[in-house]
């Protein structure tokens, strides 16, 4: 036998051996540490080194009543349970409640996303943070019970849970998140926390049965679509810590009758209120200066407007379809009417246009049937297209302009369209 055969010999003796004295218990140790397990129905991810387990998604799914234990044990070894992984219980349809222990600390993204048979749950007090998706399409979830510790929510934490019907938020909460109660389409009331500083995208988006809701003093924002198809709601007070109406903010609110708008609002955003079709009357405070396109499209029982002074100008599509609008007074601070603005308010009988305005858009008085009177108080001729007025208003209307305006208009290849011509 040649020298390396026997050294091959000795060496591989020598790992026998070493093996052999190794404690069984090491072995499943080491196995353990990237193993999963499964204690009457649940699966856990253990971790050995501290001790601890988390629940995961089991590939035979979940059903029933489930109730998580505060520790588990596997080979002689105890694991808390401390956690439960995203995902863990999604799309578990059968499930019809889960008893989560005290010792659980964190829940991941989605965790019981899907769970369309889930009625009620109640967290233990050492979560703080409800992640994103959290609940997201529980249809039949209708209470959950959370601590005061809760802080923070993820996007589209409630959305989808059509059955949840009331909800009290814990008063240490400074923040709404996206889409967070989107298509609750059950929801009549929510308490928010005196301490809430924003509410995020489409957080109310489609709560079809929402009537009514208090937004604390200190909200400083609130982002567009966030009452967006809240078709049930009816009035809506801004508090004066807000300074912005989003876009979309209450887009096909149909109910909504009244909006009280503070002084500390400086901005309107594009379809603030398109669709609102219960809105009568409106009042816009001096305080906003900068107006977005098509707010109060399709407002068609919208009869009673107050225009801010300090705007400069009537946005495209602003009051389009406002079926309603019988008279407005536009501001003396108006420069320009945009495209479109007064389309199709078939109600409008008579227009006065302030003395600085320079411009007024394509179909800005189209298809306003009853628009018979048109007076501009300024002396040149605001440019216009051939599509601004309805024919109607051009062949059967009377413009009335300055005695020293009077040649201006009559010359003028568009306004001269107009039949009748009047000095005033």
């Amino acid at each position: 036998m040649s020298v390396f055969n026997k050294r091959f010999l000795r060496l591989l003796a020598a790992l026998i051996l070493l093996a052999l004295c190794i404690p069984s218990s090491a072995i499943d140790i080491k196995f353990l540490k990237k193993d999963r397990t499964v204690v009457d129905g649940i699966a856990y991810q253990v971790n050995v080194k501290k001790e601890k387990a988390i629940v995961v998604k089991n590939p035979d799914g979940y059903n029933g009543d489930i109730v998580i234990p505060e520790k588990v044990e596997n080979d002689s070894l105890t694991f808390y349970v401390e956690g439960i992984a995203a995902e863990a219980f999604k799309g578990c349809s059968g499930m019809t409640s889960v008893s989560i222990p005290r010792t659980v600390t964190s829940i991941g993204n989605g965790a019981f996303e899907g769970c369309a048979s889930l009625t009620t749950i109640e967290l233990p007090n050492a979560i703080t943070e409800l992640p994103s998706g959290l609940f997201k399409d529980c249809s039949s979830l209708r209470t959950i019970e959370m601590s005061a510790s809760v802080k923070k929510m993820g996007a589209g934490v409630f959305k989808g849970c059509k059955s949840l019907d009331m909800l009290t938020l814990p008063t240490s909460l400074e923040s709404l998140p996206t889409e967070a109660f989107a298509e609750c389409s059950n929801l009549v009331y929510v308490g928010l926390p005196t301490g809430l500083k924003s509410i995020g995208h489409g957080a109310f988006e489609d709560c079809s049965s929402l009537e009514t809701i208090e937004i604390p003093v200190g909200v400083k924002s609130i982002d567009s679509d966030a009452f967006k198809g809240c078709s049930s709601l009816r009035t809506f007070v801004f508090p004066a810590s807000m300074h912005t109406v989003s876009n979309e903010l209450f887009e096909n609110c149909s109910s909504l009758t009244t909006v009280t708008l503070s002084n500390s609002i400086k901005k309107i955003e594009h379809d603030a209120f398109n669709g609102c079709t219960s809105l009568e009357t409106i009042e816009i405070p001096n305080s906003v200066k900068d107006f977005g396109s098509a707010i109060f499209r399709g407002c068609s029982s919208l009869n009673n407007v107050r225009l801010s002074n300090s705007m400069k100008e009537v946005p495209s599509d602003m009051f389009r379809d406002c079926s309603s609008m019988e008279a407005i007074t536009l501001p003396a601070s108006i420069k320009s009417i945009g495209s479109s603005a007064f389309e199709g308010c078939t109600s409008l009988s008579s227009i006065v246009i302030p003395i600085g305005v320079k411009d007024i858009g394509g179909s800005a008085f189209a298809k306003c049937a009853n628009l018979m009177d048109v007076t501009v108080q300024g002396i040149a001729p605001p440019k216009i297209s051939g599509s601004t007025f309805a024919k109607s208003t051009e062949k059967e209307g009377t413009l009335h302009v300055k005695s020293n305006a009077y040649n201006a208009f009559t010359n003028n290849k568009q306004w001269n369209r107009f039949l009748t011509i009047v000095k005033q």
